[in-house]
């Protein structure tokens, strides 16, 4: 069929087939990498996104929850029973928080100080007279109103019910759309009470409706149940319309996974816009809820629909650029192929009868005038021997190969057949032999031989191919063997070299760089990988010697290396590794960590082969996270310090507000063992390592502190300090500080009369293998197997010269408030307690720092 189809049509034919395959396929791969990638891309920004505000409303509802514990904690250790007190606490943390709705408590009843009966429909209190105040900003001004409903809502009960955290279900309050975060107050293991926050969800909707994604993208955010919290348009669906109700199968298998806590996406339909959309949502742990981004599938695949039309039109266009051009080709080509073909056709109509010397047009294009010009040469030379062979070859059939042809030949056809058919007699049996023997060369068989001998010269000839047989097998034995031998070279080399080319392919795309040194100074360098350039140097730079290995290690780190180098080799070690710093071209410092092997060949000679791999941005991590740690338990002892200075201003302030002498004694005694506390946390934030507390100054800065908070008057009463360079951590520190601010206080008031002098002394030692350093073992000093309490022992002194403790007292039994603490205190830090009345008045306190040993 294609035989009879023409040159040209072909020419086309082949040419545009051809282009529009290739085309297709590039063109179809092109699309699908491309359009696979740009979807990728938009699903992963689209996710990204979801989990970043995700994530910001979570910090946000951790927060807010950390402020309802605050407050729980608050009132569990609140002792006053102050609810004036109380209600300014309150109201103090909704000012300072404007973005809570409300703080309130709720206490059992008689649970805050057992006077219910005297606020019965008091201001802030129901007919119940129970302490439930709500300050809150339901008008717009900050004001306080009782709690409703806490007898049967699941705010009061739940906590109660369960002793654990809760967080609500977001509902209407007053017309505005809130959550609650709730915390129980639990005292001696029993709940009275709970303390929590308010806040509206008024500001989740205009964060959430202002999110703007491609074109037309909005978000939404929905309770873990499904409830709408926020919709950029129908705001009149918050919080009455469920996520089932936009209908959809897809839907629920959302809501399924938000209840879950799972994130995902779905293709489904936007019941605002009917579009096609994809939904993103993500879960806000804390706050039981999630955030929904919705993308309509159109805007987000717009680009890569776009590249694929404008891919498609190049190709069509290409296809048909090609047409025309194919066209063109074939036409130029065909043409000049036409006119010689007809001139062709009239010579061999011409030559059928015997008319020899017409000759062809040589006037034609100059790529194809070499063809007629050929065909007259041939003519021209085929006439002469034509005529001379009708009398040659009588003389060949003979063997007269010596007859040769004198004269130029002109012969007609006919006798030029019968000539050459005695020509063919003659060598039909010769040439047959021949071209069996020629056919078996044609086929590499050397095995076959002349049968036939020819005669006169045609004699030579068959020897001469009998010979050329023999030489040929025997060649051909010996270059099968040679041939065989080199395949399987060649076969073994090629495996060799792509092994090697896919070795140094995966090491070169790979982010480990590869070095082989000599054992020798500045560990000149005899091969490494081409991803050297990953430091900005070229693999020339080391092997030519100009840059030797310990160039580039960081100075402060080349003897470490060096020192690591030689302990390993010393060591008889086969690899180590070990981290340390180098130079990139560009002056760069960064951070590597090296696998070293050590070589070793018989002759002892040792070689180095190494990987190292950049691990700077590793180091930087985890530079920041030390930072940020020591940063946040500065914040942590600073703010409690600041706390502490707070409520010892107002127990000065409150004690203002009493005439009694008692009461007023006992709120300074309370404001000094908070400011005992508060010391400790302020040496812990002044530390270096926020771990442990200068003891000796954290003394010394307590007793001037009383010292200066008892009005000594005509008293001369001076301080003596005796203490070691003693660091304790805080578990050891606050007890120990209250301890000090106790005995240091009653010797302040009690020890010395009006006009007397004397000397208080404080003594802090450490003592040596569990004694007071006179070789007595410390008490409890078997506490350590019983407890798994490890540490140091010290000894502290504390004493006067005044009247001395009476004698009728038991100090352990004493109903002084200060003394029980001092007591209580001992054993909290593992410690044994002796009062000696001798020399006035001394308490020598034995205890180890408290250590807890890791449990495995």
């Amino acid at each position: 069929m294609l035989s009879d189809t023409p040159l040209k049509t072909k020419m086309i034919l082949y040419t545009v087939l051809g282009v529009f395959l290739i085309l297709t396929a590039s063109t179809a791969v092109i699309i699908s990498t491309v359009t696979t990638q740009e979807e990728k891309l938009a699903y992963q920004q689209s996710v990204e996104m979801a989990s970043n505000y995700a994530n910001q409303f979570d910090a946000d509802m951790k927060a807010n929850l950390a402020i309802a514990r605050t407050i729980s904690t608050t009132m569990a250790s609140y002792k006053t029973g102050d609810r004036d007190e109380a209600l300014l606490i309150l109201e103090n943390l909704l000012l300072d928080n404007p973005h809570l709705f409300g703080t309130y408590v709720a206490f059992e009843p008689n649970a805050f100080d057992g006077k219910d009966a005297e606020y019965v429909n008091a201001p802030v209190h129901d007919e119940t007279g129970r302490f439930v105040p709500y300050w809150n900003k339901i008008n717009g001004t900050v004001a306080v109103a009782p709690l409703l409903h806490y007898d049967h809502s699941d705010y009061y009960q739940l906590p109660k019910n369960t002793k654990k955290d809760l967080l609500t279900e977001p509902y209407f309050y007053e017309g505005v759309f809130i959550v609650s975060y709730v915390s129980p107050i639990i005292k001696d293991g029993e709940f009275v009470g709970i303390g929590g926050v308010d806040v509206s969800l008024e500001y989740v909707d205009e964060v959430v409706s202002e999110v703007r994604t491609f074109d037309t993208g909005y978000a939404f955010m929905v309770s873990n149940a499904g409830i709408l919290l926020s919709h950029p348009t129908h705001k009149d669906w918050i919080g009455k319309k469920n996520l089932y109700d936009l209908g959809g199968e897809e839907l629920k298998t959302a809501s399924l996974n938000i209840i879950n806590g799972v994130g995902g996406h779905l293709e489904t339909t936007d019941p605002t816009t009917g579009k096609t959309v994809i939904m993103f949502y993500e879960p806000v742990e804390t706050g039981d809820s999630a955030f929904v981004l919705v993308v309509p599938k159109e805007e987000m695949l717009a680009g890569v629909t776009d590249l694929r039309d404008r891919l498609l039109i190049i190709s069509a266009i290409s296809i048909m650029f090609m047409a025309v051009l194919a066209y063109m080709i074939a036409r130029s080509v065909t043409k000049p192929i036409n006119r010689i073909v007809d001139d062709f056709k009239s010579i061999a109509q011409d030559a059928v009868k015997g008319k020899l010397d017409v000759r062809s047009n040589t006037d034609v294009e100059i790529d194809f005038r070499e063809i007629p010009r050929g065909l007259n040469e041939i003519l021209n030379a085929v006439v002469v021997p034509i005529r001379e062979t009708m009398r040659v070859t009588n003389a060949l059939a003979q063997g007269e190969l010596k007859e040769r042809v004198n004269v130029e030949v002109q012969g007609e056809f006919r006798e030029l057949e019968d000539t050459l058919d005695k020509f063919s007699e003659t060598l039909n049996m010769i040439i047959d032999d021949s071209n069996a023997v020629l056919t078996a060369f044609q086929n590499n068989n050397f095995k076959r031989p002349i049968r036939i001998q020819g005669q006169g010269d045609f004699k030579l000839l068959t020897d001469g191919i009998e010979e050329t047989r023999l030489v040929l097998d025997r060649v051909t034995t010996q270059r099968r063997e040679a041939e065989k031998a080199l395949i399987e070279y060649a076969r073994k080399l090629e495996h060799s070299n792509r092994l090697k080319e896919e070795m140094e392919r995966i090491i070169n795309n790979s982010p480990v760089i590869v070095f082989l040194w000599k054992y020798e100074e500045g560990w000149p360098i005899e091969f490494v990988s081409e991803n050297v350039s990953r430091l900005g140097y070229e693999v020339e730079d080391f092997i030519s010697k100009s840059i030797l290995y310990a160039d580039i290690v960081y100075p402060d780190d080349l003897e470490k290396v060096e020192n690591e180098l030689s302990k390993n080799v010393d060591e008889g070690c086969d690899a180590y590794n070990s981290e340390y710093r180098i130079f990139t071209k560009s002056g760069d410092v960064r951070w590597v960590d090296e696998r070293t092997f050590i070589q070793r060949n018989k002759k002892g000679e040792i070689r180095l082969q190494g990987i190292i791999l950049d691990i700077t941005e590793h180091k930087k991590a985890e530079e920041a996270l030390l930072q940020m740690e020591e940063i946040r338990k500065k914040e942590i002892h600073h703010r409690i310090k600041n706390n502490l200075q707070v409520i010892s201003t107002l127990l000065y302030l409150e004690s203002g507000n009493f005439n009694d002498e008692k009461v007023i004694e006992a709120f300074k005694d309370s404001q000094h063992r908070i400011k005992s506390m508060a010391l400790v946390h302020e040496k812990l934030y002044q530390s270096e390592d926020m771990i442990s507390v200068d003891f000796s100054d954290y003394i010394q800065n307590l007793a001037n502190y009383l010292f200066g908070a008892y009005s000594m008057g005509d008293r001369n009463i001076s301080l003596r300090l005796d203490v070691d360079n003693v660091f304790l951590g805080m578990d050891t520190a606050v007890p120990l500080g209250i301890i000090i601010n106790e005995l240091i206080s009653n010797s302040l008031k009690h020890a010395f009369s009006e006009g007397e002098s004397g000397e208080i002394c404080v003594c802090l030692k450490k003592e040596e293998n569990g004694t007071d350093g006179k070789g007595t073992e410390s008490p409890d000093n078997d506490r350590e197997n019983k407890t798994g309490v490890s540490g140091k022992c010290f000894s502290l002194i504390v004493r006067d010269n005044g009247k001395g403790f009476p004698e009728d007292i038991d100090f352990k039994e004493t109903d002084s408030l200060g003394l029980q603490l001092v007591v209580s205190l001992v054993d909290q830090v593992e410690g044994s307690i002796e009062l000696d009345t001798s020399r006035g008045t001394e308490f020598r306190i034995r205890f180890r720092e408290l250590k807890y040993r890791q449990k495995l």
